[in-house]
């Protein structure tokens, strides 16, 4: 009995012996992974700090060693210095987003530098997990931020771009051909690499509500409509027949053609679509309503999962049911609001609750084709009544109107010569660049014009004039009284397929006033001269392309500005 209890106290003691073991394995790889996770997470914010610090520097003094000091300086104060802390590199540079990608590199800290890139290598010791044979784990962490000098793009009912009777607003699902002509919504090019420019949050809308809206309306209240937002053409949803939309009844709602692109998923993305394979490559898109604070005011989505309830053009939110889109196939529920001007639920809110200004983002969840679509504001209207721009979408001092920040994608209905509002460009800019993807569908064509509003003289519009030299000749010249030439347009550069083109366009600081019609067309005297009325500082203008482009063209334009003034229209922001 005696050795029996001594046997059986000997293996107990084995068993705490081997309980503790393990107990220790596990609270030293809890401590230790829980170490790892905050030093990752600290790394994290200081590639994020250092990152914002390089991109502010290099803004304000265009000096990239200022810029690579600044980034190392935040990187020491927070105790990240190479050979201290297990720290072994820092990687920072400055970059421009056009000439760089993962797969072509790009020359770094270029003159006209848009992004500043960190990153940071760290050990990280193991103290506890030691004793398990884990000696050592390394982390790499990397941030970039990039300047943004938005300039305004006008997409709202008013706009060509906004409206589909030659172009409108388009997105491709994450799983789009890249080539296809948004380089942002596609998450991997046409090799199957991750596409680096893939911005998940999509394209962001500012909504520009005139600051005697209150007072002209008599409500706070604004309404956000959307002009087909699912994807799927009515009909056969295959093909779009004819491309170009068409009101047979005058109702302001094109009841003829389709607005989006079906399309498949890399290699195949030309081909066209089955039913049975519809669901699969149709794009869900989410429209998500802040306000300057990033507070979520409404949130809608289209597409072959989900369909938010919306209210017609013609119907009052506040008064009937909300419409829910059902049909047996749930691909197909989409189709109720198929070449439809629509309210989704929430889009019609009061703004007084609300940090203005506020801004619509609109990305892609699902799918590999193409999202046509448009957007207006307007002032809340009774039942039964239509848009109306000149009564709904206007106050005393302006209109009601929806901005891309910056940067809009476009798709062309039909093959044509036209003339786009690109950008509002402000009095501080001193150079305005203009970059252009995937411009390659039967686009043969660009140039630019912009011009300035005078309030002085009463005229209205005029068109800015750009010097040019006493040898310019051609149908964009012209001269004044005095012999001086000027430009009436600029030359514009076109993307080949896949691939960014890009123009920068310096303002004149110094503008001269020409006389025009009350139209914005020039007047010329008896010998073919202009009539200078007056001579002022640039005042900001509005930036316009004539495009020569081809049916089902999609492309991507952005457009910013340069200026060594401080501005509250450029901001620096985090973007990986």
């Amino acid at each position: 009995m005696f050795r029996l209890r001594q046997r059986q106290r000997g293996q107990t003691i084995i068993l705490l012996a081997l309980l503790m073991g393990i107990l220790m394995v596990i609270g030293a790889l809890v401590i230790d992974v829980g170490s790892t996770h905050r030093v990752r997470t600290e790394t994290h914010y200081v590639c994020d700090a250092a990152a914002l610090g390089g991109m502010a520097e290099w803004t304000a003094t265009r000096s990239s060693t200022a810029a690579h000091s600044r980034a190392i300086d935040i990187c020491s104060r927070n105790g990240y210095t190479v050979g201290q802390n297990g720290v072994t590199e820092i990687i920072a540079y400055g970059y421009n987003h056009i000439s760089w990608s993962d797969i072509t590199h790009g020359p770094k800290d270029p003159p006209d530098t848009d992004r500043y890139y960190l990153q940071i290598t760290r050990e990280l010791p193991q103290y506890l997990a030691a004793v398990i044979g884990i000696r050592r784990t390394g982390t790499t962490m990397h941030a970039a931020a990039a300047l943004i000098g938005a300039v305004p793009i006008d997409v709202d009912f008013g706009a060509q771009i906004g409206f589909p009777d030659r172009a409108n607003l388009a997105q491709f699902g994450p799983d789009a051909p890249y080539t296809f002509g948004d380089p942002y919504s596609t998450k991997k090019l046409d090799n199957g690499t991750p596409n680096q420019l893939y911005n998940p949050d999509g394209y962001r809308f500012d909504m520009d509500i005139p600051t005697d809206y209150v007072q002209s309306t008599g409500t706070s209240y604004i309404r956000v409509e959307i002009y087909d937002p699912d994807t799927i053409n009515r009909g056969t949803h295959v093909t779009k027949n004819p491309s170009q939309q068409v009101d047979t009844n005058g109702d302001g709602e094109p009841d003829q053609g389709g607005i989006d692109e079906i399309r498949a998923t890399p290699p195949n993305g030309n081909d066209n679509t089955s039913p049975a394979q519809f669901p699969a490559r149709s794009t869900e898109t989410e429209w998500t309503v802040l306000d300057n604070t990033g507070t979520v005011i409404a949130t809608a989505r289209y597409g072959p999962s989900f369909n938010t309830p919306f209210w017609f053009q013609d119907q009052d939110p506040g008064s009937v049911p909300a419409t829910t889109p059902t049909n047996p196939d749930p691909a197909q529920a989409q189709i109720a609001t198929d070449l439809r001007w629509i309210t989704p639920q929430g889009f019609q809110f009061d703004t007084s609750g609300y940090a203005l200004p506020v801004h619509v983002q609109v990305h892609t969840l699902t799918g590999s084709s193409e999202n046509g679509y448009g957007m207006r504001l307007s002032r809340p209207r009774a039942q039964g009544v239509r848009f109306n721009p000149a009564i709904h979408g206007v106050t005393n001092a302006g209109a009601l109107a929806i901005y891309g920040s910056g940067r809009v994608p476009i798709n062309f209905s039909v093959s044509d010569v036209t003339k786009l509002p690109i950008g509002e460009v402000p009095s501080s800019a001193e150079s305005v660049v203009i970059t252009n993807f995937d411009t390659d569908v039967g686009a043969a064509s660009s140039t630019y014009t912009m011009s300035s509003f005078d309030a002085t003289t009463g005229q209205g519009d005029y068109p800015v004039l750009f010097p040019a030299p006493a040898s310019a000749s051609g149908s964009n010249v012209v001269r004044d009284v005095n012999g001086n030439k000027y430009y009436t347009s600029l030359p514009g550069t076109l993307s080949t397929n896949g691939t960014f083109a890009s123009d920068t366009k310096a303002i004149p600081q110094t503008v001269v006033v020409p006389q025009t019609d009350g139209s914005g067309h020039l007047v010329f005297d008896g010998q073919g001269r202009i009539i200078i009325v007056d001579q002022r500082d640039f005042e900001g203008g509005s930036l316009q392309i004539t495009y020569t482009a081809g049916a089902s063209d999609t492309s991507v334009w952005d457009v910013s500005f340069t200026s060594h003034e401080p501005s509250g229209d450029q901001h620096i922001v985090l973007i990986r």
